[in-house]
């Protein structure tokens, strides 16, 4: 047997040089994940401490004073999940609904409606009616109502957005710049931007801005559970991914354009193909047609309900170039705003902005730069840069509040770019970084901490003398009345406030500055309208003469109203007043023996409201002092048809009878 050769040793492989794995980076900011998560929640509590003290401002009153659902408590739920958020409101006015495409927001509703059957006090409800008549401004909210109450909402809102912010930070760190160098460090730059940004005043401080900050911090929630599901596989992330979505939804509609985000999120973040993107989305689409179904039945889909009003209908006397000049003219507004938010104004209705021209050079400049901006994004989401996800999430928040798509009913508002603002501030701590990083860490941490330093303190010091505007309606229309010197509602709420502070007023020469100053506001607001009448002006200016015992100047302004709103809520308590106030003029004249004057003065009580008794009453009195017993007994006549129960008159009726024998 012949012997076999030894098989050949195989021969080593040479071995694959590996490089070394990179160093872990050390973070500018030199704090833990969890120290930088405390840091951002503080910050954002410290700043909006202060609104605690606030009362009611602006919408306040539309959307909880005055809304008979969330007055109602747990009972009232049912009819904020199945109406349109002003359905009470417009209900109030005898008014169908004024604002184009509805207003579906119902979770900070309810939110509002537990916290009333939780926390008001008992004989609470509708504010206190002053004097005998109804508010009588476009937006109202009285300083009388449970100040215990505001508080507690004011709270609210301020732990949400703590919440809101330091979700937004935990998402951006382990999520969005997870995969960049100083990814956490960039996450918590931009988050302490979000928090400190003046801009974002309005939407804190106004209690019934909630529901902004609710939907950002349940669209962000979404994100995180829907990257944990891709991730982990668990169902549990899928569930409370739906539900996230479903509560973003019920807040506010911003987040219809998470439709497109979540599956644009999974390509870019996880590198998934089309397909494999599919099945996790088809959870959120799901969601998303219950939710179309849901707010079909409630307020339905009509983008385009058309008021005469223009201060729902602010495009309503532009052409069509000059409403779409105008439209892409805000989109820059926005923008500059986000970078300089100085100064800042509650109101931009018509006609704060003017109308631009189409092709004027500020138009023809927003149409360069936002084409600049949309193709920045498209580039990056070629490359699957998650900087692409912040331009997106810029531009799609944007595109539904712009009007270019759907009517809003409003030009332009600082808390309709809240969330705009989140993407905004990502490509600034972006950006901030690459221009150091090719500094040296002690270098690139002096440049961090100087730049940090300064915008917070800055923009720190701007929201807390913001928050201040927004101590209630009289500190915050008689403040930016002299910003937004060109707005109708601003004006017109501005003179309002004029006449509460004059009814405050004991001094008489102050109380009648303060009168004439509302007078001012007032005209101004109406002349700056444009149209037939705007209401609340003309029954604010008739209460600034009725305050000035000028019941001559008053009949006038509220006739005007009459004329043109006969429907107008508690119209004729406005008449009644002014009834009284002839009257009252009228006795002061009989007591100084001008009977003449007292009747005259008299038959304009009745001219305004014919119906009151008293009236009538009174001017049978002045015509027997003054020794017209005729016309004493028809007055007196007239009094018992009215009222057959007035026993003073059939008193006065028994007197006539013995001088009427004696006379004849």
């Amino acid at each position: 047997m012949a012997n076999k050769k030894p098989a050949p040793r195989p021969v080593p492989k040479a071995k694959v040089a590996q490089a070394p794995p990179a160093p872990p980076v050390t973070p500018v900011f030199p704090f833990s994940f969890s120290i930088k998560l405390i840091i951002v929640a503080l910050l954002s509590f410290v700043l909006y401490v202060d609104t605690l003290g606030n009362k009611y401002c602006l919408d306040d009153g539309i959307v909880i004073e005055k809304n008979r659902y969330v007055q109602q408590g747990f009972s009232g739920i049912g009819d904020i999940m199945t109406t349109d958020a002003y359905d009470s409101y417009y209900k109030e006015m005898n008014a169908g609904q004024q604002l184009s495409g509805g207003r579906y927001r119902p979770l900070s509703e309810v939110i509002f409606a537990i916290e009333h059957a939780a926390f008001a006090q008992s004989g609470g409800g509708p504010e206190k009616v002053r004097d005998g008549l109804q508010p009588i401004e476009r937006f109202i909210s009285r300083d009388n109502d449970d100040t215990t109450i505001a508080g507690i909402r004011h709270f609210f809102s301020v732990i949400c957005f703590v919440l809101c912010v330091m979700v937004i930070f935990y998402f951006l760190s382990k999520y969005l710049f997870k995969k960049f160098k100083y990814g956490e460090d960039m996450a918590f730059l931009a988050t302490i931007l979000f928090a400190i940004h003046p801009i974002h005043t309005e939407v804190v401080a106004n209690v019934k801005s909630l529901d902004e900050i609710l939907s950002i911090l349940f669209i962000c929630l979404t994100f995180i559970f829907s990257l944990r599901f891709l991730d982990k596989n668990q169902p549990i992330d899928i569930i409370f991914g739906v539900v996230t979505f479903f509560l973003a939804l019920l807040a506010k509609e911003y987040a219809v354009i998470m439709v497109f985000m979540i599956p644009m999120m999974f390509y870019i973040l996880r590198k998934k193909t089309f397909v494999q993107n599919l099945m996790p989305c088809l959870y959120f689409w799901g969601i998303f047609i219950i939710y179309l179904f849901i707010r079909g039945h409630a307020v339905g889909f009509n983008g385009h309900v058309y008021t005469n009003e223009i201060l729902d209908n602010p495009y309503l006397l532009a052409s069509k170039t000059q409403k779409l000049g105008t439209e892409l003219f805000v989109l820059f507004k926005y923008l500059w705003l986000l970078i300089v938010p100085y100064p800042l104004v509650s109101d931009y209705s018509y006609c704060q902005i003017p109308y631009q021209d189409l092709f004027s050079l500020p138009v023809i400049g927003t149409v360069i730069l936002y084409g600049g901006i949309v193709g920045l994004g498209i580039w990056l989401f070629v490359k699957r840069n998650p900087l692409s996800f912040a331009v997106a999430f810029y531009l799609f928040n944007l595109a539904i509040v712009s009007n270019l798509f759907m009517d809003i009913g409003a030009t332009m508002g600082e808390r309709l770019i809240f969330h705009s603002s989140l993407g905004f501030v990502c490509l600034v701590a972006y950006g901030a970084f690459e221009a150091i990083k090719k500094m040296q860490l002690e270098q690139k941490r002096a440049v961090v901490f100087i730049f940090t330093s300064i915008v917070v303190i800055a923009c720190g010091y701007e929201t807390m003398a913001r928050n201040l505007d927004w101590r209630s309606d009289v500190t915050l229309f008689t403040h930016d009345v002299t910003i937004g010197t060109n707005s109708i509602m601003l004006n017109g709420n501005a003179g309002a406030r004029y006449i509460e502070l004059a009814q405050e007023t004991k001094d008489s020469i102050r109380k009648k500055h303060k009168l004439d100053t509302a007078i001012i506001y007032l005209r101004k607001s109406i002349y700056l309208h444009k149209k037939s009448a705007y209401v609340s002006s003309y029954l604010n200016l008739g209460d600034a003469y009725f305050e000035q015992q000028m019941p001559d100047s008053a009949e006038v302004y509220w006739k005007i109203v009459r004329k043109n709103y006969p429907s107008y809520p508690q119209l004729s308590n406005y008449f009644f007043l002014l009834g009284r106030q002839y009257m009252s003029l009228g006795s002061k004249m009989g007591g100084q023996r001008n009977y003449a004057g007292a009747t005259k003065e008299m038959y304009k009580a009745i001219n305004v409201d014919p119906n009151d008794a008293e009236l009538w009453y009174n001017l049978g009195g002045a015509y027997f002092t003054w020794g017209k017993y005729d016309s004493a007994y028809y007055a007196w006549n007239r009094t018992l048809q009215i009222n057959p129960n007035h026993a003073q008159a059939k008193q006065g009726l028994s007197a006539l009878v013995p001088v009427k024998k004696k006379k004849d």
